[in-house]
């Protein structure tokens, strides 16, 4: 060890720490209206869940029970997901997203009883059809797969000197597209859950959670992090449409 006050380990981890929060303030800056849709998204999901905690409820299905533990695992993570996209650790971000696409494959899989002991939930079928691309750019993100994205997520500069970083770089386009994706998911859960309340208390979702997922789900249309042919069919597309109407 050094005669300094701090060890190396320390020092180096408060240097990362300094560029995550600047990390963060930058996002801040450009990240604008979409702050404030993850907050009113989540507290959708947020209020359903306080509302209904420690209700009691019989004869709850094997489904239903592994529903509920998929959505406390989803919610749990929500914080440090949010905190690795905005402060720059963006490979395990990934990583943590592509667990937030599995449980809500998982969740559907329960309830159409399909889900499988000891296999990952399917993407690419029923509530996640068309996010085997998005899975496969997560995959590659989060295990590091290929060089040129390994090397841009840490890729920086001192001086004249460039190359990989031992503390977090911003990216702003890779920093929009993961956490449009992670509210996304958090308002495919809410969906879900919602359906799920309804299943076990005949009730989901209240008229101020609706107006929360309705507004949250408008700003995604319109920036383009959601998209909703005039033709599509299926229970989130109906779902997503009746939250609209409620807004």
């Amino acid at each position: 060890m050094t005669d300094e006050k701090y060890s190396p380990a320390v020092l180096l981890l408060a240097d990362q720490m300094e560029h995550r929060m600047a990390n963060r303030e930058k996002w801040k800056r450009d990240a604008a209206i979409l702050i404030d849709v993850h907050q009113v998204a989540f507290s959708a999901l947020a209020s359903v869940l306080k509302r209904n905690l420690g209700r009691k409820v019989e004869d709850v299905s094997k489904a239903q029970e592994g529903q509920i533990c998929l959505i406390s695992h989803f919610v749990q993570g929500i914080e440090l997901c949010e905190s690795s996209i905005s402060e720059g650790l963006y490979s395990q971000a990934a990583a943590l997203l592509k667990q937030e696409v599995e449980i809500v494959s998982g969740i559907e899989e329960y309830r159409t009883d399909k889900r499988k002991e000891k296999k990952t939930p399917l993407i690419g079928k029923g509530v996640t059809a068309g996010f085997g691309p998005v899975y496969g750019q997560l995959n590659d993100i989060a295990h590091l797969g290929r060089h040129e994205i390994a090397k841009n997520i840490v890729s920086g500069s001192v001086g004249n000197l460039t190359g990989a970083s031992i503390v977090p770089v911003y990216e702003k386009d890779l920093a929009f597209a993961l956490y449009g994706q992670h509210i996304h998911y958090i308002i495919l859960v809410t969906q879900q859950l919602d359906v799920l309340f309804q299943s076990i208390y005949g009730k989901g979702l209240n008229e101020d959670e609706k107006g929360w997922s309705g507004g949250a789900i408008g700003v995604l249309l319109k920036e383009g992090f959601l998209k909703l042919p005039d033709n599509a069919e299926g229970e989130e597309a109906d779902w997503i449409r009746s939250m609209i109407k409620i807004k």
